[in-house]
């Protein structure tokens, strides 16, 4: 077959529809979770919460938030402090660990009779170290001695008041008053320490393992440390133990934590109670999250795209308020843990994102998943990729400072995340613009490592590119083979998609499909979600050649009109088949099928045809300038050959029937020959 004259150039742009091709299943890296390929379920489900973090907020946030360690004692911290209040408390220490608590205790009690200024690192240690040698109340006095000299500036580098939190839970705890203990604990999980959230789930599950619901629902803490159990560890429960729960929590007058049971209500499919729950409490993010959801299933996305709305700008808020530093933090000090999830921002950042999708407004929603990048970055190049035009992206990159940002680093740790994602969004519009021809706009956008490279590409592009016959077709022919060595050496980095067809983002390594690791929505099966407009846009902004690896047919479809423009019985017109082949050998066997045929049908024999796309030589193009280009033979009989055409093929299948006949009437009378007859 041979290639129109009009040039690959043209072919840069977004080209005709093809099949979908099927997902390729791959082992390798954990790939991101998605919500536009699977958008029915994404916008009626309601994820679970995360417990650690719900635990974190059955009470108020604290004014100011203890240190909580991390590992060993901070380096240095032992040499801290004045000679006195650093002798006396290691003269505890060292009684304390022959086993001498009565010579011990007095030491540690000799610390906080200094004068102040000079104990102000080791008081917070000795009053530590007297709540775990003594009992009862005056252990618990020891362990709230601990936060009162932290409250009045007392240092706390190894992080001990936070820890007197849980000490003195459990000897509530041993007391049997679960509520207090709840309460400590509640607050020891608020400062950020996860002994306070460990030990609350173990207390949840126990006292429901043991029925002692009542007991748990006896304060509000309790309440609603029961209520984000429901939300986020339901799951652990068993019918009996739900259908028990939920009754207790139905007799009582009032519930605290009603947005988290809403939430647990409507995954428990009890939507008519999740709307009551959620009404309870209407202004938390929770809350409008479910009352977002029941929207959807009546029918009225327009009221949960507003409800939506709401639970974003509370996130925000949230987000902003928790990302503030302590300012008392001391330098050697860790920031403490976040009391927000991010992930819950990001999902409801995706949800809002298909339904501006929905309604036909891609600039919106590529805002929307652009915020929630860090938990679906497959989703932010779907939309870059396919749904905005190559101008919205360009305005879109251009009109935000943040467009510079890798598409995920979230972990670096060689194994979820270990792909080639140190492109930008720039790097994103910049192989964009060079698909579609638009060279000079997509050069500043390279980062200073493939700039080079693209502006050879363009380089031989433009070269290529007819100029009315007025540029000699050899030159022509030679910047064609140099544009198709760059497009298949470089292919990737100066072309290639970050989605589908090609993954760049995972190098090219792994095979999601034409949409996402889950297949992507039935093409010919309408959904809800998915605009006919949205449709288009996908169909419009794809690349040419929509195989895998579309840069190589790309390649090869250059290098074959460069042979187009040479005299076809030269080693140049052959040689640069022969690379055109090779540079789909591995991918496409019709497609070398064919360009064997069109060397063998044009070409002059070789000494490279018996490797035909295995060993290419580089083509001899001065050789080619000084030979004759005769015009396309025509045969001389063509009807003759049109009957040909289909006389052949008769004559094979007549005469094959006939030897199978034949075959068949020999061995029925070697059989009658054989055939034994009974006396």
């Amino acid at each position: 077959m041979r290639t129109r004259d009009a040039m690959v150039v043209v072919t840069l742009a977004a080209g005709v529809v093809v099949a979908t091709p099927p997902r390729a299943d791959a082992c390798g890296p954990d790939f991101e979770i998605e919500l536009l390929s699977r958008r029915d379920d994404a916008m009626f489900e309601l994820q679970e919460g995360i417990f650690s973090i719900e635990a974190g907020q059955l009470v108020a946030p604290p004014g100011r938030r203890y240190k909580v360690a991390v590992g060993d004692d901070p380096y240095g911290v032992r040499d801290l402090g004045d000679p006195e209040e650093t002798a006396r408390y290691e003269r505890g220490a060292e009684a304390f660990a022959r086993g001498d608590l009565a010579a011990a205790e007095r030491a540690f009690a000799s610390v906080l009779a200094l004068p102040p200024a000079q104990r102000l690192h080791r008081s917070t240690w000795a009053a530590y170290m007297l709540g775990r040698l003594r009992d009862g109340d005056a252990a618990i006095a020891a362990y709230r001695q601990v936060r009162a000299l932290v409250d009045l500036g007392f240092l706390d580098e190894r992080a001990l008041a936070a820890s007197s939190l849980g000490q003195e839970a459990r000897l509530e705890l041993a007391r049997g008053r679960v509520g207090a203990a709840i309460g400590l604990y509640a607050e020891q999980a608020a400062h950020g320490h996860a002994d306070g959230w460990i030990s609350l789930l173990a207390i949840a599950r126990q006292g429901i393992r043991d029925g002692q619901e009542a007991e748990l629902l006896a304060t509000s803490v309790g309440q609603r440390l029961v209520a984000a159990y429901l939300d986020t560890r339901a799951h652990e429960l068993t019918a009996e133990q739900r259908d028990r729960l939920w009754r207790e929590l139905a007799a009582l007058d009032a519930v605290a934590g009603a947005d988290h049971l809403a939430a647990a209500a409507y995954r428990d499919g009890r939507w008519a109670l999740a709307g009551q729950l959620a009404g309870r409490d209407p202004d938390r993010a929770l809350s409008r999250w479910v009352r977002a959801k029941l929207a959807l299933r009546a029918g009225d996305p327009a009221t949960a795209e507003v409800l939506l709305g709401q639970v974003a700008t509370t996130l925000d808020a949230d987000a902003a308020r928790c990302a503030a530093d302590d300012p008392d933090r001391a330098p050697w000090e860790d920031a403490p843990e976040p009391r927000f999830d991010d992930g819950l921002r990001d999902r409801v950042a995706g949800e809002r994102a298909i339904l501006a999708l929905r309604g036909d407004r891609p600039v919106d929603a590529m805002a929307e998943i652009w915020a929630a990048r860090g938990s679906y970055p497959t989703d932010v190049m779907h939309v870059a990729e396919r749904v905005l035009t190559v101008d919205e992206l360009r305005a879109f990159v251009d009109g935000r400072a943040d467009a510079d940002d890798v598409l995920d680093d979230r972990d670096g740790d060689g194994y979820a995340y270990a792909r080639a994602w140190t492109r930008s969004l720039r790097d994103v519009l910049a192989r964009r613009l060079m698909r579609v021809g638009r060279f000079t706009e997509a050069l500043p956008y390279f980062d200073a490592d493939n700039r080079t490279d693209a502006a050879l590409l363009a380089s031989a592009l433009t070269r290529a590119a007819p100029d009315g016959g007025h540029r000699d077709p050899i030159e022509r022919a030679q910047a064609l083979y140099e544009a198709s060595r760059m497009a298949r050496r470089h292919g990737m980095e100066l072309l290639g998609t970050e989605h589908a067809p090609d993954w760049a983002a995972y190098d090219g390594q792994f095979d999601l499909g034409e949409y996402g690791i889950d297949g992507g929505w039935p093409r010919d099966e309408p959904s809800p979600w998915v605009s006919r407009g949205e449709r288009g846009r996908i169909d419009g902004n794809a690349p040419t050649y929509r195989q895998r690896y579309h840069y190589r047919y790309l390649a090869s479809a250059l290098a074959e009109q460069a042979a187009d423009l040479l005299p076809p019985r030269s080693q140049a017109f052959a040689a640069v088949l022969c690379h055109a082949t090779a540079y789909v050998l591995s991918t496409d066997r019709d497609r070398v099928d064919e360009l064997w045929l069109h060397y063998t049908r044009d070409g002059a024999t070789v000494d490279f045809a018996s490797h035909f796309g295995q060993d290419c030589p580089e083509p001899e193009f001065e050789r080619a300038r000084h030979m004759p280009r005769p015009a396309p033979r025509r045969s001389r009989h063509p009807r003759r050959d049109a009957l040909l055409r289909w006389t052949w093929p008769g004559v094979a299948a007549a005469t094959a029937l006939g030897i199978a006949l034949v075959a068949g009437a020999l061995w029925r009378r070697r059989r009658r020959r054989l055939t034994v007859v009974a006396p």
